[in-house]
């Protein structure tokens, strides 16, 4: 009988290289040092208590198997890391909590994603995205130029969320500020500045939903805040308004912030793939494959952070109970063991998952209206605008979690000669 290889200490990450993806250059343009990192290998050390995974087979596993948890509270308490401010409520949200407590939380907050429930907001996303669209032809019509972000990319999922939620119309310009200002409280490496900043925005945020939901009186609409207030659920029963706002200050920022960072990655990524958007043009049956493959190619969320409960292995490496992991999705969303040809943007590439929405107990709950929403707006903003082109760098959020632009300039150009096949 072959004798059992001993578990192997972790490699140690390239130098430097958390700094590096932090950098502007890092930002833009992460892959060349998620491939540095690859070259050491699948699971690498960073410091002597943390690990980066790039490969995609390890990074499925981590996110899948319940031995795989989510620093919470207790994780953070045993390790005497505490959590201080408004972002306390942070603690309380589905990102940081296992089960069975988040499964309980999870049931309570699914209702506006279900299939049934989408296709009764299909009216309402499909007129939001003419209104939009509208405001951009608007804006560029009168200045020649216009910002993508504000304009469409980030407005239009404050706008749909608002909708399924039953905020004021009136409060956008403030909702989309909070998810703006609240994003780096998911980042592990914020520095202590961004982390104060983003702890009085999320107070602020906080405060902002608690008055909605105990304001007096009935509560008008059928969005989600007044269907918590009207309907019995046994979840409901044992969650906190204070923990239910702080969910709903999630759902806010994590939809707004993914959604609009698809949208900014799809208009670039057609930019300088002309031949693939031709394509698209005279094949509108393929955006669903290939908006799969946009969120493959560069996905909206480059990392999640998870711990083993017990001993493990991973890759052949010893991680014993505790260790914080980072599995790093968009480097395993390219990982050439499991895509060929992985920095490729191709949208005949056949059918395979990604890790774009995550895995497991902590699959993304509103991938449904992701999709949905890229489903309705992409398209059409081809179809509308075949000659738009950014007009300038995009500005990105500093970070290594969120894919989180800014702002994006855009204008008309003259299209291009193209070949209508990929």
């Amino acid at each position: 009988m072959d004798a059992v290889a001993a578990p192997l200490s972790a490699p140690p990450a390239p130098r430097g290289v958390i700094r590096r993806l932090q950098s502007r250059q890092g930002r833009e343009d992460p892959f060349p040092l998620f491939e540095e990192i690859r070259q050491v290998g699948p699971v690498v050390s960073l410091g002597r208590h943390a690990l980066l995974v790039t490969g995609y087979k390890e990074c499925a596993h981590i996110l899948s198997d319940r031995i795989w948890q989510v620093p919470d509270q207790q994780w953070r308490t045993a390790r005497g890391v505490h959590t201080d401010g408004s972002s306390i409520g942070v603690m309380a949200t589905l990102p940081r909590l296992n089960p069975p407590v988040h499964s309980r939380l999870r049931h309570l907050l699914a209702a506006p994603f279900t299939q049934r429930a989408l296709t009764l907001m299909l009216p309402t996303v499909r007129d939001l995205v003419h209104h939009h669209l509208d405001t951009l032809e608007a804006e560029l019509r009168q200045h020649g130029r216009a910002e993508f972000m504000s304009t469409v990319a980030r407005a239009l999922p404050v706008a749909v969320m608002c909708a399924i939620l039953g905020l004021p119309a009136k409060d956008m310009p403030l909702i989309a500020h909070y998810s703006i200002q609240t994003a780096p409280l998911t980042e592990p490496f914020a520095t202590p500045a961004q982390i104060t900043a983003a702890d009085e925005a999320a107070g602020q945020f906080h405060a902002y939903i608690m008055a909605l939901m105990t304001a007096p009186g009935p509560h008008p609409g059928d969005g989600l805040l007044t269907r918590w207030r009207t309907e019995t659920h046994p979840a409901r029963d044992t969650t906190s308004n204070g923990d239910l706002a702080a969910n709903v200050v999630f759902l806010l920022g994590a939809g707004v912030e993914t959604t609009s960072s698809l949208f900014a990655t799809a208009l670039t990524a057609l930019e300088r793939h002309p031949r693939q958007a031709a394509w698209l043009t005279t094949n509108p049956q393929a955006w669903p494959q290939a908006v799969e493959e946009l969120m493959r190619w560069d996905p909206s969320v480059h990392n999640a952070v998870r711990f083993p409960a017990q001993d493990t292995v991973l890759a052949g490496i010893e991680v014993p109970a505790g260790t914080l992991v980072h599995a790093l999705i968009a480097a395993a969303n390219r990982d050439p063991e499991h895509f060929p040809a992985p920095h490729d943007l191709d949208f005949h590439r056949p059918p395979k998952r990604s890790l774009a929405f995550g895995a497991g107990p902590h699959y993304c709950l509103g991938a449904p209206l992701a999709r949905l929403n890229a489903l309705e707006l992409l398209p059409e903003l081809l179809r509308r605008f075949p000659t738009l082109r950014t007009d300038g760098p995009a500005v990105r959020a500093a970070g290594i979690n969120l894919r989180t632009v800014i702002t994006l300039p855009v204008s008309h150009r003259p299209s291009q000669p193209t070949i209508p096949h990929p």
